[in-house]
């Protein structure tokens, strides 16, 4: 058996005590979130393992039948592994605040935000094709459900 050691790449369990054991703290069907949450893990420093990463990365099929992608870190690390995936999963850092929606079209009349946009451009791309010249009126329309108002 022949072993290849990479040069410069750190060894994530260095200095661990090889005897703990990985145990599963989260499984996912699909392979992304699996990486977003791997790599959140290893942002903060708890070094983690995908199982089943590259069957499922073949053909996404196989994740039903392997049981989902596990995420395993080492035991004496699952408290503050899971406590940062509960932070991920929620929503973001502790530092975010979250602000309220709001649209980013009003009326410059009435400042209501109940807008209708019209797109135009598919009409202007298909009379392009027919008549075989490039039309570039993309034209975008607003308009005001409450006062009535036309805007560009």
């Amino acid at each position: 058996m022949v072993l290849a050691t990479l040069s410069g790449c750190p060894n994530a369990y260095a200095g661990t005590d090889m005897d703990e054991k990985l145990v599963v703290i989260a499984e996912y069907r699909d392979l992304p979130q699996a990486g977003l949450a791997q790599s959140t893990l290893e942002a903060n420093g708890v070094p983690c393992f995908l199982e089943n990463q590259y069957m499922v990365g073949v053909n996404w099929l196989y994740s039903a039948a392997l049981g989902g992608l596990k995420l395993k870190v080492l035991e004496g690390d699952a408290p503050r592994a899971n406590e940062i995936l509960q932070t991920f999963e929620a929503g973001g850092s502790e530092g975010s605040n979250k602000e309220a929606f709001t649209p980013d079209t009003t009326c410059p009349c009435c400042g209501s935000s109940k807008i209708i946009t019209r797109n135009y451009t598919r009409k202007f791309a298909a009379i392009s094709l027919l008549l075989s010249l490039p039309l570039f009126f993309f034209l975008k329309r607003n308009s005001c459900q409450e006062c009535g108002h036309k805007w560009k």
